[in-house]
């Protein structure tokens, strides 16, 4: 069942998806690797993974990022990848990890096979919670799918914001008052997820 704020993301996400049309930012993963040692505190991961908007395909790779734990080093890896282009990203502070393995999906007699739902919950300053989950066999490979949705959320939120921007700005030019109220509306929603630079 849906809490109130994945309600609220779903309708978000049919705007991102109206403005940006295809030039919507997708982030798909390709490869993991963690490397942890007893003698060091510092956790180290390469990874990578696909950039795509529209027909545009970028591979994003980053190689030893160092942080406390595999996913603070998807955090940090990551919003040092896109924090300079898209600044709305600082607000955003991990608040909880949650691991839940299902049991019941398990077919071996061990049950160590068992599906595992990786729920990552981002508070936005003020704006309240926002969970993102994906469910694999593999718990690293869920939070980093889960990683990737929450940036990938937060950017196309981002970027439709200034698309919607220009379209106001053009439309106060054609006197298209229609236009600016629908834009005005769309607006108002995406700044209950996150604040933006004016």
């Amino acid at each position: 069942m849906k809490t109130p704020q994945e309600h609220k993301r779903t309708s978000v996400k049919e705007i991102l998806s109206k403005t940006l049309k295809t030039t919507t930012t997708k982030l798909s993963p390709i490869s993991i690797e963690v490397n942890e040692s007893i003698r060091d505190d510092f956790t180290k991961v390469d990874f990578s993974f696909e950039e795509t908007h529209g027909e545009l395909i970028k591979i994003v790779n980053l190689e030893q990022v160092a942080g406390l734990g595999f996913v603070d080093c998807l955090f940090k890896g990551c919003l040092q990848e896109y924090s300079k282009k898209y600044s709305s990203l600082s607000n955003m502070v991990l608040s909880d990890l949650k691991i839940n393995p299902i049991f019941s999906m398990a077919k071996n007699l061990a049950r160590t096979d068992a599906k595992t739902d990786v729920s990552i919950c981002v508070e936005i300053k003020g704006l309240g919670l926002a969970e993102f989950r994906s469910r694999s066999r593999s718990i690293v490979y869920s939070s980093f799918v889960a990683t990737l949705e929450a940036f990938q959320f937060y950017i196309n939120c981002q970027r439709s914001f200034e698309k919607l921007k220009w379209i106001i700005d053009d439309a106060k030019q054609r006197n298209r008052s229609d236009t600016i109220q629908a834009c005005l509306r769309d607006i108002s929603a995406i700044t209950e997820m996150n604040t933006y630079a004016k």
